[in-house]
């Protein structure tokens, strides 16, 4: 049961879908839809993950995910986020924000299931480069049962003002992950 903890902990820890910041023109109110892809040692998994982001109060937000994966032997892993977030702005193009949310994971397997809660903090930088591109970097300690520290970089390509693809690689721990997915933003509110 250990191993299984381990490994949805890894696989949690590469999971950073709420990083809820975006530089100047861009509403902090979003859902996103992503293909989710984790390689943790000799572990193979691929999935979804559905997240989102709300600004509820002047530079303050609201995030939240949710994961399905499907690992090689026969794991399959779900994982629940919910967090709250604070952004800086450092000036019209660059915003500094971090966030604290609460994790809860379950794996299921063959051999049993097994599942374990903790928090995560994230905090970084995020950048909106012109009209069509935005790019961000952040740091991302996860604590389930043992902790690890991941780093994230990642970018997004606006085809219009309320909808972008993009491409995010984690690393770090035991485990790596790439996602692609779109992101709809829904308010038309700014953090300023």
């Amino acid at each position: 049961m250990n191993t299984i903890l381990r490994a949805a902990t890894a696989i949690a820890g590469a999971l950073t879908l709420s990083t809820p910041a975006l530089a100047t023109d861009v509403s902090y109110d979003f859902l996103e839809v992503r293909f989710v892809d984790t390689e943790i040692e000799n572990i193979d998994g691929d999935g979804f993950a559905l997240g989102g982001s709300y600004n509820f109060h002047d530079n303050w937000l609201v995030t939240g995910s949710y994961t399905s994966q499907d690992f090689d032997f026969d794991l399959d892993l779900t994982a629940f986020e919910v967090g709250v977030g604070y952004v800086w702005a450092l000036d019209p193009k660059y915003d500094l924000f971090a966030t604290g949310s609460y994790v809860d994971i379950e794996v299921d397997g063959t051999g049993g299931s097994a599942s374990d809660d903790g928090f995560r903090f994230i905090g970084g930088i995020r950048s909106r480069l012109n009209d069509k591109i935005e790019v961000r970097a952040a740091l991302n300690y996860l604590d389930i049962d043992d902790s690890d520290t991941f780093v994230e970089l990642a970018g997004d390509y606006y085809f219009t003002d309320q909808f972008a693809f993009g491409i995010t690689i984690d690393v770090g721990g035991d485990a790596d992950e790439l996602t692609l997915g779109g992101r709809y933003f829904f308010g038309n509110r700014r953090v300023r």
